[in-house]
């Protein structure tokens, strides 16, 4: 494994909002290329990450930095300059799915459902929004992971405050119609849709950041439960959702299920986690694959 891959650097870690989860991801993905026998080594990003791919004459990087660090594009454009192999999607696809508003529009534009949405610029546009989409509504950051900065808006003191606070992200913000809906997770692996997984939040009002990393209450199933043919016609429209923002190797795409049995999609992930509490690694569990196979299959699709 050593001849083929040469030396692999597992970046992780940077500046985003998501530092300590990417480092939970870069660690465990570390350890398991470890035990697949491949030369691997933890870079943090944040420390001069560029000398020290260089000076270990990595010819691989493994992307496990998440939000703004290692889904914007940026990374990976300078990987390409490089000249250095990388997992998953490329610089293009990593810049749309990041931003939500972006994101959004060409799911619409391409016959795809999304809660319905609008940009707010500014403080003064509750009736505006409430008129649009009703109360309570969603106020999220146009570019942020993990469920960051997202809140459930009930009532104008709500909104006051929590604009006041996302306008600090330096981030466009997003408000977004609160939907009952029950939420599921498809993970993309090598040109396939895994098994869905429905989420359960257990007392959380929706699945925030506490309920995907640190809550033993949020419940994870799968098999989901849907009809074997509403899985299967649910996995197409993924998969095309995926195929249509040219997500490559491995990614995860988030959605409600509505009453018509269709997809309503949140958003694209192109470097999803992975901790003990991942989507991803469980979903490749249910077709056989383990983690330490699935850091290494991964690794086997990187692209130039």
């Amino acid at each position: 494994m050593k001849e083929k891959f040469g030396k692999v650097a597992v970046l992780c870690g940077g500046y985003s909002s998501e530092r300590k989860i990417s480092l939970m991801t870069g660690k465990a993905v570390w350890q398991a290329l470890s035990n697949k026998d491949i030369d691997a080594y933890l870079v943090d990003t944040k420390n001069e990450f560029l000398n020290q791919i260089t000076e270990k004459n990595c010819a691989s990087a493994w992307i496990a930095l998440h939000g703004s660090d290692g889904e914007d594009g940026k990374i990976q454009s300078l990987l390409e300059i490089m000249d250095i192999k990388y997992t998953g999607s490329g610089p293009l696809a990593c810049s749309l799915t990041m931003n939500k508003l972006f994101t959004k529009k060409l799911l619409l534009q391409n016959g795809f459902k999304t809660p319905d949405f609008k940009l707010v610029e500014s403080i003064d546009q509750f009736e505006e929004v409430v008129e649009l989409l009703e109360l309570p509504f969603i106020l999220k950051p146009c570019s942020q992971g993990s469920s960051i900065g997202v809140s459930i808006i009930n009532n104008k003191n709500d909104f006051d405050r929590e604009f006041q606070a996302l306008e600090k992200l330096n981030d466009w913000v997003i408000a977004e119609s609160y939907l009952l809906y029950s939420e599921y997770t498809a993970a993309f692996l090598n040109e396939n849709i895994l098994p869905l997984i429905k989420i359960d939040a257990g007392h959380e009002h929706f699945y925030n950041y506490e309920a995907k990393y640190f809550s033993d209450k949020t419940k994870y199933i799968c098999p989901s439960g849907l009809d074997p043919q509403v899985e299967e016609r649910i996995q197409k429209r993924c998969f095309d959702a995926c195929k249509l923002f040219a997500i490559r190797g491995w990614g995860r795409i988030d959605f409600f299920i509505d009453q018509n049995d269709d997809p309503v999609i949140l958003e694209i992930n192109t470097v999803p986690g992975m901790t003990i509490h991942s989507l991803v690694p469980m979903a490749a569990s249910k077709v056989g694959i383990d983690f330490d196979q699935l850091c290494l299959d991964i690794l086997e699709m990187s692209n130039v």
